[in-house]
């Protein structure tokens, strides 16, 4: 049995010591000022946190109400949820409390009350990421669109500075090139609800030349190329390496001008899930990032956390999901 020594850099296995790797950092993720305040313009938006059985939960419910920004629809079993705020210090004052039993009663609850138009968003709670997105999926729940559905990770740096966005990490496991084109203009939309007035988007894969050996290559550059075509409003580009988008020494070095996105990217289209978690990963514990996760194309923002993740990251998400549903808001009734 492995036993972590408060202090010290190592961890102690049995017989063995175990050094973490160098890389990982200290900061601690943290939710923007500057976040809230852009959220919390707007009236709180009503949202369902769905199976509300833990404490996590319930703190991201409490500070989303005392922030402005949310409305806090319990759903889960009552008697657990009160139980949990009690012996947590938590008054649910401002929260609403719909009682129901397991997994599959609270996604049917919460389902409903978004029908009913009780509710505009969701937040996931202690429940099975299959079981939440699969009933809201469902064609029968009324969430689905004529876009297809695609998860986006703000990531804001520890400094509270400039978020970068990263799609898709949670859910479509292999993307094709159309599901990317959705990914890439939803990232878009995303940074300029978020003030980033022309966003600089890059489609990445291992090269910037298209190579036929390497089809993300090839697949990037029609992305960057379909996004362009619709979306005036930003610039793409692909293929980019990982480098080329976000970091101006190595453009210089590698000698690429003239492009608009190249070292300055505000979002990367990632070719898989497998890339995309990795990378939101390595922002997390080798950057200290906070990583803020919304699943877009939606009829309501549905907000995507792990159960592992920090209150500033589930305070960020709840943000994300209020601005985004306010903006859609105020959109449908300009129309």
């Amino acid at each position: 049995m492995g036993v972590f020594i408060r202090g010290a850099n190592y961890k102690v296995w049995g017989a063995f010591i175990i050094l973490p790797s160098s890389f990982l950092t200290n900061d601690a993720a943290t939710c923007p000022k500057w976040l809230l305040e852009l959220a919390s313009v707007s009236d709180p938006v009503p949202m369902a946190f769905v199976r509300a059985t833990g404490v996590a939960v319930l703190e991201s419910a409490v500070q989303s109400f005392e922030a402005g920004l949310a409305l806090p629809h319990l759903v889960g079993e009552a008697d657990e949820i009160a139980r949990l705020a009690n012996e947590a210090g938590l008054s649910l004052e401002g929260c609403i409390i719909h009682d129901t039993s397991g997994e599959q009663d609270a996604i049917q609850k919460s389902i409903a009350l978004a029908q009913d138009g009780v509710v505009q968003g969701f937040v996931k709670g202690q429940l099975h990421t299959d079981v939440f997105m699969g009933g809201l999926v469902a064609r029968d729940a009324g969430m689905r669109t004529d876009q297809r559905m695609v998860h986006v990770f703000a990531m804001f740096p520890p400094d509270g500075g400039t978020p970068l966005m990263i799609s898709d990490g949670a859910v479509n496991v292999a993307p094709n090139v159309d599901t990317r084109v959705a990914a890439a203009l939803n990232v878009a939309h995303l940074c300029r609800a978020l003030e980033i007035e022309r966003p600089k988007i890059a489609v990445l894969s291992a090269t910037e030349s298209q190579i036929a050996s390497v089809p993300s290559s090839l697949e990037a550059a029609e992305v960057a190329k379909a996004c362009a075509s619709v979306d005036d409003g930003a610039d793409y580009e692909g293929p980019l390496s990982l480098d080329l988008a976000i970091a101006p020494l190595a453009v210089e070095q590698k000698g690429m001008s003239g492009s608009a996105v190249a070292g300055a990217a505000n979002g990367l289209i990632m070719p898989d899930i497998v890339s995309g978690n990795v990378l939101f990963k390595s922002l997390v514990w080798f950057g200290g990032g906070a990583a803020a996760g919304l699943v877009m194309g939606a009829r309501l923002p549905i907000i995507l956390t792990s159960r592992s993740d920090p209150a500033p990251a589930r305070l960020a998400s709840i943000a994300l999901g209020a601005i985004i549903q306010n903006a859609k808001l105020v959109q449908n009734a300009k129309k």
